[in-house]
């Protein structure tokens, strides 16, 4: 049997890695170094391969020797694989139903690599039995390999484990295609060194992370990649009520009725990220519909370069110990408390849109929980003076409950589009930095309240002009600037109401006439003036200290900080 769309796919990705190299790999290595052509060619010849009817079975089947082996019909039992070190399995499955009673369904003990080819057509299904204990592994999952796996193929798999993972493997994961279903009570996809997504269409459903690597001792391991395919993914109940009540909680407007102890029972013992990688994880390319209770996207270094992402999570969006790198691709995130966060975030391309509960975009200083305790202080992981923010391209559309921008340290705009809504009050500000904050090129529609506009002061650079409605603007109203000559420069829609606009563009110069309009009608016409004054703007020490750290505050601050006589600290 041949499939055509595979290789098709392996030229394309073959073409893509030439000049693209996966960050995050300690060897440097591009796409095409992380697969070989049996990883993805699905192709067989009837006349090759070792036919077995698994309905013909009364025991457990065990296969000792290299060679594909064509599989059909139904099993109570376990598919078992004990070859050589170095031999080469294939499992073809042409509908297949495997039940296990304990353990995995598909049980590869040894081996140098597990294929699983899903036959054109075909419709298979895998249910794991009750866990077995294997020296000091606890072992569950509907396929388990304690060696490389890589699945390919057209046909259809259905995974589900009541009580561990979905599809496991303790060295290096592959898919490169099939229609995959995983239900898990445990993690979806689980890969140990690596996981590698080429293809396919792959629907998960876990109580647990839904793809994930863990191994973090050895450079250049625990890395996690996704070139293509379409990934659905929820995880525990998925965004859901559970941290959307925490965040009612804490009174946004008036901070009123939050408590830590609340806080803390609203969280989970059990990691329920949406894909978590142990090191770097990377998308270059794929479309991903996701609703996870905790982060949607988690590494140490989260890199996006590609794809198109729909997101809803109980958590942060994007979450990155260390670095957060965007360059392209769609971000959509409808729902989080935080939506982009790291150390230092990069953003130069994509079109990402977000609306959180807290910050929209963050870069505060590492560690798990930074999108929940963290950013307040009491976790002790961050620095007030940590952490880089810096926007060189690409269109943000971010809508904040806390911050618009927030940066432990430095600012730095040089590009791209921004429409911003944020709060206002309650220690919250569109824009908000610890360090130097400067704007250089490109375009910001600020739609807001007055109030606490930008915090440290205004942001140096190019002009910036504060204009003043006459009227509150219901949330919902859809804003466009635009040029003398009727040329879009920037348009977005607030979800919150507002009253004041601040306007800056690198296509604008002071003089230059410029029109704002929303919601039917022309809300501003006139020329652009540097007008935005740091001073009543800024307005940094008028909030105290957060988290009760008690820093002195010109007065108490809605966290709790004890009164003082000069300026506050942020309590970062």
């Amino acid at each position: 049997m041949k499939n055509s769309k595979i290789w098709a796919l392996l030229l394309a990705l073959i073409l893509l890695a030439g000049a693209v190299p996966v960050s995050g790999l300690a060897e440097g290595k591009d796409i095409s170094s992380l697969y070989k052509d049996r990883d993805v060619n699905a192709d067989y010849d009837s006349k090759d391969v070792t036919a077995i009817d698994l309905s013909a079975l009364t025991e457990d089947l065990v296969i000792t020797k290299k060679g594909d082996y064509l599989l059909s019909g139904s099993l109570s039992g376990q598919v078992r694989v004990e070859a050589g070190e170095e031999d080469k399995v294939r499992l073809i499955l042409n509908g297949v139903t495997i039940t296990a009673q304990n353990g995995p369904a598909i049980y590869e003990k040894l081996s140098d690599k597990l294929i699983v080819t899903l036959a054109e057509g075909s419709v298979n299904s895998l249910t794991a039995g009750a866990p077995i204990t294997d020296e000091d592994d606890t072992i569950g999952a509907a396929l388990y390999c304690e060696d490389d796996l890589s699945i390919n193929g057209s046909g259809s798999l259905t995974a589900v484990s009541a009580q561990k993972h979905g599809i496991q493997s303790k060295a290096d994961l592959i898919v490169a295609g099939g229609s995959i279903s995983v239900q898990a009570e445990g993690d979806g996809i689980r890969g140990r060194n690596s996981v590698l997504i080429l293809d396919g269409a792959i629907e998960i459903s876990a109580q647990g992370d839904g793809i994930a690597t863990t191994r973090e001792d050895k450079d250049g391991k625990g890395w996690l990649l996704i070139a293509g395919g379409s990934i659905s993914i929820t995880t525990g109940s998925g965004a859901g009520e559970v941290r959307a009540s925490a965040n009612s909680q804490m009174g946004r407007g008036g901070w009123g009725g939050w408590n830590q102890q609340s806080r803390n029972e609203t969280q989970s013992d059990v990691s329920q990220k949406g894909i978590k990688a142990a090191a770097s994880l990377e998308i270059q390319g794929g479309s991903f519909t996701m609703n996870c209770a905790d982060d949607a996207l988690h590494g140490v270094n989260v890199t996006v370069s590609g794809g198109d992402l729909a997101i809803k999570t109980g958590d942060d969006a994007l979450h990155a110990d260390e670095k957060a790198l965007i360059s392209g691709g769609s971000i959509d995130i409808s729902q989080c408390y935080e939506g982009i966060e790291g150390t230092d975030v990069v953003i130069s391309g994509g079109s990402i849109s977000v609306i959180a509960s807290d910050d929209a975009v963050n870069a505060a200083g590492g560690g798990d929980q930074s999108g929940m305790m963290g950013a307040w202080g009491m976790r002790g992981g961050m620095s007030q003076s940590s952490g880089s923010l810096t926007i060189t391209g690409g269109s943000l559309m971010l809508n904040a409950s806390g911050d618009g921008l927030d940066s432990n340290g430095d600012i730095a705009i040089s590009g791209g589009v921004i429409g911003l809504w944020a709060m206002t009050n309650g220690g919250e500000g569109t824009i908000d930095f610890n360090g130097a904050g400067s704007f250089t090129g490109g375009t910001l529609l600020v739609a807001t309240t007055q109030g606490r506009m930008m915090d440290s002061g205004a942001l140096s650079g190019q002009s910036i002009m504060s204009v003043s409605l006459n009227k509150n603007y219901a949330a919902g109203t859809k804003l466009s600037l635009l040029d003398a000559d009727g040329q879009l420069l920037a348009a977005f829609t607030p979800q919150g109401s507002f009253n004041t606009l601040l306007i800056s563009s690198d296509k604008l110069s002071d003089g230059d006439a410029f029109t704002i309009k929303g919601g039917g009608e022309t809300l501003y016409s006139g020329t652009m003036t540097n007008n935005y004054a740091s001073s009543g703007n800024g307005m940094a020490g008028q909030f105290g200290g957060r988290g009760g750290q008690g820093f002195p505050g010109g007065q108490q601050g809605p966290w709790g900080g004890n009164p003082g006589g000069q300026k506050g600290g942020r309590g970062r």
